[in-house]
């Protein structure tokens, strides 16, 4: 059983990681949900933005304290620690088809193959991937993957069985 002050840490900065990665997560959706992406975005929109930031950083706080409050509940500090890269791993993951909800796919049609725009369009899309979509599919599957292993190879505590009678 580890200390509980070497726990509460492990918990907070796990929290404070995932916390960080769903608002990255979540940026994209709020972008979409607060109409920052459409043509009207050009108008001012300070007060849609301040909401919108407003809006990110309290689900980023909430989930913050979730996880925290999640984590610190596990007594191994092996299956914390495992339960932490899982979750940090699968919230990596599903950043990257959130961020691709702001692409604009008629830049990418076929219709417009050949032209430079559309050559501009998919070389910056496939640099894209590389430096944006490859750390985040390597890092979010490592720590998928060992945060599973962690779990799985420390079990929690036995169940407590009832007393013969």
């Amino acid at each position: 059983m580890p200390p509980t002050a070497i726990k509460w840490l492990a918990s907070i900065a796990f929290g404070l990681l995932i916390g960080q990665t769903t608002y990255s997560l979540l940026n994209p959706l709020l972008v979409i949900a607060f109409g920052l992406n459409g043509p009207a975005a050009g108008a001012d929109v300070s007060g849609s933005v301040e909401k919108m930031q407003i809006a990110g950083a309290v689900v980023t706080l909430l989930v913050t304290i979730a996880a925290a409050a999640a984590l610190v509940r596990i007594p191994n500090m092996r299956r914390l620690i495992g339960w932490g890269c899982t979750l940090l791993g699968v919230a990596l993951l599903l950043t990257l088809p959130a961020s691709l909800l702001l692409v604009d796919p008629s830049a990418h049609e076929a219709a417009t193959a050949g032209t430079r725009a559309a050559n501009d369009a998919n070389t910056a899309l496939f640099f894209w991937a590389l430096i944006f979509g490859l750390p985040y599919i390597g890092g979010g599957l490592a720590l998928t993957i060992v945060g599973i292993m962690l779990i799985r190879k420390n079990p929690g505590p036995a169940p407590i069985e009832p007393a013969p009678r």
